[in-house]
């Protein structure tokens, strides 16, 4: 047979068929070590026989090149070498974000801070400015951590820990501070029976009896009840018990105050009086204002002239007006501290009421930051595209933003987060297009579909199987819920990008695909039979250092070695027929091969 007049290919071949053979080695990427030069590393994935690679980043800032380099740290030379590198061997290149930059939401340990945002989202550009001079363009995986919550809240199917819906805490947000208040949801508050509306008194008008009342109550009261806004009810519900004291005491101090006042105008009345009669007939004056002070100490019980006996007792007794006055100058002060006092008090509840106002479920404050900063980074790539290819840059690809679903403990591990997410931000980016570009909303939709995608993990989303709350030995079951999650995602148009890496569902530790129990070849056949023309890139990294990740991948997913006329062999049917034996092999190496001193011309031993 001429196999140059047959169909035959090979595995590092570029088939238009392949997808109908299996999965063809060009559909399989393979990333970079982010510890190491991305030059010598891209070197290597080459030789490996990939046709695509991920360049990869961990470290943000101005962090050491030998703690691992940073999309800035490589120079426009080196770029350019990466990029000519990849060119002359017909590689694709895709970019990862730093991995170890913070979210796009800006949460960080003291809540959400507009400073930590900004720069995440500066990491995030300077890898779209790497990945426009490499790889000229193309998908750019950015983690998503945007917030933490429970389990239970991202998915009925899941549970953290046993009770985890009744004692879990429920995170609130104040959206002018960006502070952020954990409640547990078994903590317990004071109410009055029958409730803050109508809560049951005492003829003194206190209240009854006070009830404990936990926070999920709460929750499930506010749910029940259809309101829009949880965290906000709750917070009413935990702060009326406060902001109603604070009304009775904002009350009676400005009644006091009024009261005070009142006092302070009659004794100013008394004292012009006095000092009036005191022009006319002064010993009559002087009896008056002693009885007026006498009078004074009899209904406030206070003793306010000097003691008997004293130097001042002789003053006053001497020039008793003098002391009305000094008496009414001290009813002014007490006045003017009564209605502070009053004052504070409207200012606390005023205060409180704002604060009511300003919060909001964190899952609504957080979405609407990392909307933001994802349609912020579209728009930054957006015109970084434009611009390069005004320059004449001829190959430049769609600068494509694909938020990755990472931890299960933050709020875009989950499918749905993720979409979330990828909505969200759509709708973000097309209102920044029409609003600064003057597009059709239509056009604008269209350009932000195809901009903002999602890096979808297979591995990532098997550890969410540690929470899974069904009796499940074999794995079916989650199977099941990972494939159906994935439908919506694909029917969605959400899925741009794909990562793979196996896992047993506990850690994300990024062992060989295959080696865990991620259902990876369930995955990918079903995405690509949807029509999926993304890359997949194996991520992996907990390997032995000998272990060969993209043999796993091929093997895992079925791809074919060759073909000649219609008659294939896949990676899976070596794997069973020659690596697979246990009989004596049919030939012989190391110390106990013949020896190399003589050999045919074509370096065939004789045996």
């Amino acid at each position: 047979m001429n196999y140059w007049e047959s169909d035959y290919w090979h595995s590092l071949d570029k088939p238009k068929d392949a997808q109908a053979l299996g999965i063809s080695t060009d559909f399989i990427s393979t990333s970079t070590h982010p510890f190491k030069e991305q030059l010598q590393e891209l070197k290597a994935k080459i030789f490996s026989g990939v046709k695509n690679v991920e360049i990869s980043f961990i470290a943000t800032g101005k962090s050491p090149r030998s703690q691992g380099p940073t999309p800035e740290q490589y120079g426009k030379a080196e770029r350019e070498e990466l990029r000519q590198l990849a060119k002359v061997n017909d590689i694709e290149l895709t970019t990862h974000s730093p991995a170890n930059a913070p979210g796009l939401s800006g949460f960080s340990e003291r809540g959400f801070s507009q400073e930590v945002q900004e720069a995440s989202l500066k990491e995030l550009k300077r890898t779209i400015e790497f990945a426009a001079d490499v790889a000229r363009g193309g998908p750019i995986a950015v983690h998503t951590q945007e917030f933490p919550r429970a389990a239970f809240e991202a998915g009925k199917e899941f549970e953290a820990f046993p009770e985890e819906k009744e004692k879990a805490p429920i995170y609130f947000v104040n959206q002018k501070t960006g502070a952020i208040e954990a409640l547990p949801r078994d903590h317990e508050i004071s109410v009055p029976e029958g409730g803050f509306q109508n809560p049951k008194r005492t003829k003194e008008g206190f209240v009854e009896k006070w009830e404990k009342k936990k926070i999920s109550e709460f929750e499930e009261e506010a749910l029940k009840k259809g309101e829009k806004n949880v965290a906000q009810y709750i917070f009413k519900e935990i702060y009326q018990k406060d902001l109603e004291f604070a009304e009775i005491e904002a009350r009676h101090q400005a009644a006091q105050a009024k009261k005070i006042e009142r006092e302070a105008a009659y004794l100013e009345n008394t004292r012009k009086e006095l000092r009036q009669q005191e022009k006319s007939d002064p010993e009559k004056a002087h009896d008056r204002a002693m009885e007026f002070v006498r009078e004074l100490e009899q209904s406030t019980r206070e003793v306010l002239a000097p003691r008997y006996g004293t130097p001042e007792f002789k003053e006053y007794l001497k020039n008793p007006i003098k002391y009305v006055e000094e008496i009414e100058e001290r009813t002014k002060r007490i006045k003017e501290q009564a209605f502070e006092a009053a004052d504070q008090a409207k200012l606390k509840i005023e205060d409180t009421q704002k604060k009511l106002g300003d919060i909001k479920p964190i899952e609504e404050f957080a979405l609407g930051k990392t909307s933001d900063a994802v349609a912020r980074a579209a728009m930054f790539g957006y015109n970084k595209e434009t611009q390069m290819k005004k320059e004449g840059v001829k190959d430049m690809k769609p600068i494509v933003i694909c938020p990755e679903n990472v931890w299960t403990e933050y709020y875009g591990g989950h499918p749905k987060e993720l979409k979330n997410i990828i909505t969200k931000s759509r709708q973000a980016f097309s209102q920044k297009l029409v609003k600064e570009k003057n597009i059709l909303k239509v056009e604008a939709d269209k350009i932000a579909e195809e901009r903002i995608k999602a890096t979808f993990d297979i591995g990532h989303v098997n550890v969410w199987r540690k929470w899974f709350k069904e009796d499940d030995p074999t794995g079916e079951k989650f199977n099941k819920w990972v494939m159906k999650e994935v439908d919506e995602l694909v029917k969605d148009k959400i899925i741009g990008h794909v990562h793979i890496n196996d896992n047993f569902g506990y850690e994300d530790i990024h062992i060989a695909p295959g080696q865990g129990n991620a259902p990876i070849k369930e995955f990918v056949d079903k995405i690509s039979k949807a029509g999926f023309k993304g890359k997949m890139v194996v991520e992996a990294g907990g390997q032995r250092e000998d272990e060969s990740v993209l043999s796993h991948a091929w093997k895992t997913l079925g791809s074919p070695i060759y073909r000649i006329d219609s008659v294939g062999s896949s990676w899976t049917d070596i794997s069973g027929s020659y690596f697979g034996r246990t009989g004596s092999p049919s030939y012989l190496v190391g110390d106990l091969a013949p020896s190399k001193d003589w050999t045919l011309w074509s370096e065939t031993q004789l045996e």
